[in-house]
């Protein structure tokens, strides 16, 4: 009777157990439920992220490549996985040693510079632009696992930036081509204004020698007087007037278009008025006009105030600075 009472209560501690055994177990397949949803979760985040994600472990095996990498290198991730070594299926010839070195570096962690562009060959043979930036992953306790890389396809950045590179080079070397010609067109400038300068004095000193003379040959008698008498008919009969349709031609050539503007507006100008302006658009001084033109700067002058009122120009407007703008 005794035996039987131990049996009993024995089964009933055993009873107790298995409920208890049962329930911890209900919490164990709740919990593992909950963590494999919770991975599974985790997982269905990093395999359909947009980029290319890959998880290198310390000895440079690659224990994470997410689908996205079929996008944009035509290889599943479990090709790439099980390849064994990224770089030799998949990194431009060119850019295997820079690829091998960013990513020893980075398993070191001695990567001053988190990212690498470099180029890949598709399974196709298309070359692509990529950038890889890398970061170090590690668990709860610090302990490293590894690091995390994210690539990016940026082809078409690359080939954007080039053709803005090539619009620049176009840009400037239309730049250097318009500052050379606008540096000939000055040289061109200066010659024209330095022939006439030349021609200018050289008619200002022929009227001062064939004034000056006269006087000289009324002390003068005889011989010496018919000379100088000769001399000043030889003055008067050089023509020292500029062949004005020349300089028209090379005013033309500096400044296109200036004559035909000019009569545009100021249809009643007269040749005189004409020439007066192509002059003044060349910087020339009234002085200097005036020997271009055999007269003296005074007539010069009252010449340019006459035309301000012709071309009925505002008060606080320049003659030369609207003649510099036409």
């Amino acid at each position: 009777m005794e035996n039987a009472e131990k049996y009993i209560a024995r089964i009933k501690e055993l009873e107790k157990q298995v409920s208890e055994l049962k329930f911890e177990l209900s919490e164990s397949k709740a919990l593992l439920e909950s963590v494999t949803e919770k991975l599974s979760f985790y997982q269905f985040v990093a395999d359909f992220t947009f980029g290319w994600e890959l998880w290198f472990d310390s000895d440079k095996s690659i224990k994470y490549c997410s689908p996205s990498a079929f996008d944009l290198t035509g290889f599943t991730a479990n090709q790439i996985i099980s390849s064994g070594n990224i770089a030799e299926l998949l990194v431009y010839q060119s850019d295997r040693v820079k690829f091998f070195d960013f990513l020893e570096q980075s398993l070191n962690q001695t990567l001053v510079n988190q990212s690498l562009e470099f180029r890949i060959l598709t399974k196709t043979k298309q070359l692509r632009w990529c950038i890889m930036n890398v970061r170090g992953v590690y668990d709860k306790r610090g302990k490293y696992l590894g690091i995390r890389a994210s690539i990016d396809d940026v082809t078409k950045l690359k080939k954007a930036m080039g053709q803005i590179l090539e619009m620049e080079t176009v840009r400037d070397l239309e730049d250097k081509t318009r500052q050379r010609l606008q540096t000939e067109l000055n040289i061109k400038d200066r010659e024209l204004v330095s022939f006439l300068l030349q021609l200018s004095r050289k008619n200002e000193l022929l009227a001062r020698i064939k004034n000056q003379l006269p006087v000289i040959g009324k002390t003068e008698s005889g011989k010496n007087a018919k000379i100088i008498s000769q001399i000043v008919e030889s003055i008067e009969s050089q023509d020292g007037n500029v062949d004005w349709p020349v300089v028209e031609n090379e005013i033309e050539k500096l400044h296109p278009g200036f004559f035909l503007r000019l009569g545009t507006r100021h249809p009643t100008i007269s040749l005189k008025d004409k020439r007066l302006c192509g002059y003044m658009r060349l910087g020339l001084t009234s002085k200097e006009i005036a020997g271009l033109l055999n007269m003296n700067p005074k007539s010069v002058e009252i010449a340019r105030i006459r035309l301000r009122k012709k071309l009925k120009l505002a008060a606080r407007t320049r003659l030369s600075n609207y003649l510099f703008q036409l």
